[in-house]
């Protein structure tokens, strides 16, 4: 359940569809209503919901709806008085967000002849544009387009509908410098023309536009900040951030500006706390959510006094609370209901000493009353990426496998987000780091008894995918299994299709002499050893993965076959009409999880139980 204008929304998957449908209502008391079935759009092609926007004058609402799981948007309008879609039809939507301005949205579209260029070439020139409803595609108004067309950049409009933010970096004189410029949308400025606000050197700044309150706009960004920080700027000076509400040792990983207050959420790497400030600053009400959880969503309207929020664990479905931002009190809406008993199910955070001496983080779930007999079977899940941290996330599945016995090991390796700097720690030339934190959280495992090699599971999708089948390679004595889901294998040629290029700043490029042995040094596809009896294997790949191409696991899985020795099995489970993460489709999804979960479980030498508690 979450809140989007004046309406609640709720997305159902019930027997009769493949893909969830969008209910609503206009009270959280009220029953909720079907407003848009996306599987009646299409009997040949999987159509799922992706995102939604309201107008803000709740009228209308955007759909932004994806076909095969693939990452191409469409966007369609649905009027939200007769329920029925407008003939509008956005096309070649990437990587974009939404926003609306008075009768239309802004977007980002690339320039292609088909969705299917991004399978067998490079895409390029992302385009942002202006869509008024009731026009054709064709007369969409062009408002920003980068100088270097291999650039990308992004874009928000400010909660009050005042200003276009625009974010992108350009180089002059070999100086790359990161712009923040303002677009003033109001009818004087009919051809959205852009005031450079913010120009700073640290091309890697995070900016936030929260809003505006008391005449000034609100940012949260990291800039001299680490842990993150709020900021107010006059909209009519630029370069005028001035400190409102300052850093503390705490992260701030959320911000939101609601019925004139603040609402942040913060965490201090083992419990998350929301706090909500008055106009002025002053802390108002805090509250903590339990250890192990983390808040998943906090939504509402601009000036609504009331807000949803929304927390998870690993063991448990999200629950969602309505909160009146003027009393503060706080009252439970619903939760998704498992047939499983999770009270004994716990959480705990441990630190463990890498390769070179850094502390790293890690999530350790599983059953009360675990013994330390190095028997106990383990799934080692790993990410490790572009500034994204290892937070707790909810898998029906996991339940299965802790009620079977099962740890789940989740380590904030370099590379992703957990602390300040730790994405360059585990980036370009320092991406073995990454790979080195991976291995020291199984040597751990298996030194402090939790398990062994012969009951321990790598498991990773994406990014994750990448550090799994180079952490097998590096160290195949550590694992018995490995689950790769939609991973990056081949270094060398993942920067020609899609944007790949983008993530040489990930990666590093094979055009530098350095960065070309490095990327070979670590390359799945370039690393696997003739002779070497490496663990049994399962990669997941699809056939409309344009993010990640399929033949990354084509190509991985063939290597292994070729070179690999013993007894254990290389596997290629290959999924038709799903996407990089996946099916959308709940049956096409559930026989996959039930096939990976089954290769795990055999070859960690599980004996299945179907006794899940009351």
């Amino acid at each position: 359940l979450f809140k989007e204008g004046a309406y609640f929304f709720t997305y159902v998957i019930d027997q009769s569809n493949k893909t969830a449908s969008l209910y609503y209502q206009k009270n959280e008391e009220d029953a909720r209503k079907l407003l848009f079935d996306p599987n009646r759009l299409s009997r040949s092609e999987t159509v799922s919901i992706d995102d939604i926007k309201i107008s803000s004058d709740n009228t209308t609402l955007a759909l932004v709806l994806e076909r095969n799981g693939g990452d191409w948007k469409e966007i369609r309008f649905l009027d939200m008085t007769s329920k029925k879609l407008l003939s509008d039809t956005i096309r070649f939507v990437k990587y974009s967000s939404v926003y609306w301005y008075d009768q239309g949205v802004f977007y980002i579209k690339y320039n292609v002849r088909n969705t299917h260029q991004s399978m067998v070439t490079t895409i390029k020139e992302p385009t942002l544009y202006y869509h008024k409803i009731g026009t054709d595609q064709s007369q969409d108004i062009l408002v920003f387009k980068q100088k270097n067309k291999y650039s990308i950049f992004d874009f928000e409009v400010t909660p009050e509908g005042k200003y276009l933010v625009l974010h992108y970096v350009e180089t002059d004189l070999n100086r790359s410098v990161l712009k923040i410029s303002l677009v003033h949308l109001c009818s004087d400025n009919p051809s959205f023309e852009k005031k450079e606000f913010i120009i700073t050197s640290k091309i890697k700044t995070e900016f936030s536009f929260l809003g505006e309150l008391n005449g000034k706009l609100l940012i949260k960004s990291n800039l001299d900040a680490p842990n993150g920080a709020i900021y107010q700027a006059d909209p009519k000076i630029g370069n005028s951030l001035i400190p409102f509400i300052p850093s503390y040792d705490e992260q701030l990983q959320f911000a939101k500006v609601l019925d004139r207050k603040i609402v942040s959420v913060y965490n201090n790497g083992k419990q998350s706390s929301i706090l909500i400030r008055d106009s002025l600053g002053k802390t108002v009400a805090l509250w903590t959510i339990p250890e192990g959880f983390r808040v998943s969503t906090f939504t509402g309207a601009l000036n609504d006094s009331v807000a949803i929020y929304s927390f998870n664990s690993f063991f448990s479905p999200s629950s969602n609370y309505k909160i009146n931002l003027n009393t503060f009190k706080k009252k439970p809406l619903s939760s998704t209901e498992v047939s499983f008993n999770n009270k004994d199910i716990v959480t705990e955070k441990v630190y463990y000493y890498s390769k070179d001496s850094t502390l790293v983080p890690m999530y350790l779930t599983y059953k009360k009353g675990l013994k330390l007999n190095g028997k106990n079977p383990t799934i080692l899940y790993g990410y490790g990426g572009f500034g994204i941290s290892m937070e707790p996330f909810f898998d029906v599945a996991n339940m299965i496998f802790f009620r079977n016995g099962g740890i789940l090991a989740t380590p904030g390796i370099r590379g992703g987000g957990e602390y300040p700097g730790w994405h360059e720690k585990g980036r370009g030339l320092n991406k073995q780091n990454t790979f080195d934190d991976f291995i020291a959280a199984a040597e751990y495992l298996i030194k402090k008894k939790y398990t062994s090699s012969n009951k321990m599971a790598a498991m990773g999708g994406s990014h994750g995918g990448l550090v799994v089948g180079a952490s097998m390679l590096q160290r195949p004595e550590l694992f018995k299994v490995v689950v790769a889901e939609s991973g990056v294998f081949d270094m060398i040629r993942r920067s020609y299709f899609n944007i790949g290029y983008l993530n040489e700043e990930e990666y590093g490029s094979m055009d530098d002499s350095l960065g070309f042995v490095n990327l070979m040094r670590y390359s799945p596809v370039h690393n696997v050893k003739k002779g070497i009896n490496y663990p049994a294997t399962l990669l997941v790949a699809s056939d409309n993965d344009d993010r990640v191409n399929p033949f990354h696991s084509f190509k991985f899985i063939s290597e292994l076959q070729a070179k690999g020795s013993g007894t254990n099995p290389y596997v290629l489970y290959y999924q038709k009409k799903a996407g990089h993460s996946g099916s959308y489709v709940s049956d096409q999804r559930m026989q996959t999880e039930v096939y990976v979960y089954a290769f795990i479980f055999k070859y960690l030498g599980i004996t299945y139980s179907m006794n899940y508690g009351n």
